[in-house]
């Protein structure tokens, strides 16, 4: 759905991840500037002379190993906290019903989390609205069978 060239998203939407080759939902957040995706058992390693990150994406019913170049790290500060975290950033492909992107994550532990995907306003950028009293607007992504 959109409204005047811009995509309409709720406050939670079905995420097509090709890296799971599945659906995650995703907390829709226009307070947070950076987008977060659930990974544990992070570690970083040398792949053709490049840094790359590979983790554990662990929530609900989903347990994969991914891997990802790194394009760089971030230290993030949390509301509730003093210390900021230096968390590692991957560029990875996404899509909400027919809005396609490539989404920098910086990766954080969100087992304990509602949801194992935020999207922040880096994600909006200027093509989306948010409706906070709705859910799901978009339909969910389902690939073309081979």
């Amino acid at each position: 759905m959109k409204i005047d060239d811009k995509w309409l998203l709720g406050r939670v939407e079905w995420l097509w991840l090709p890296a799971l080759s599945d659906s995650v939902k995703a907390r829709i957040d226009s307070g947070a500037k950076t987008s977060s995706m659930s990974a544990t058992d992070i570690e970083e390693f040398e792949r053709d002379g490049e840094a790359w990150i590979r983790f554990r994406f662990l929530h609900d019913r989903h347990s994969s190993r991914l891997e990802a170049p790194l394009s760089r790290y971030v230290k993030i500060r949390q509301a509730n906290s003093k210390k900021a975290d230096r968390r590692p950033v991957v560029l990875l492909p996404v899509q909400v019903g027919d809005l396609e992107k490539q989404v920098e994550f910086t990766l954080k532990d969100r087992t304990r989390m509602l949801y194992p995907v935020l999207l922040g306003r880096e994600f909006m950028n200027d093509d989306v609205l948010i409706d906070p009293s709705r859910r799901f607007v978009q339909p969910r992504f389902a690939p073309a069978a081979p």
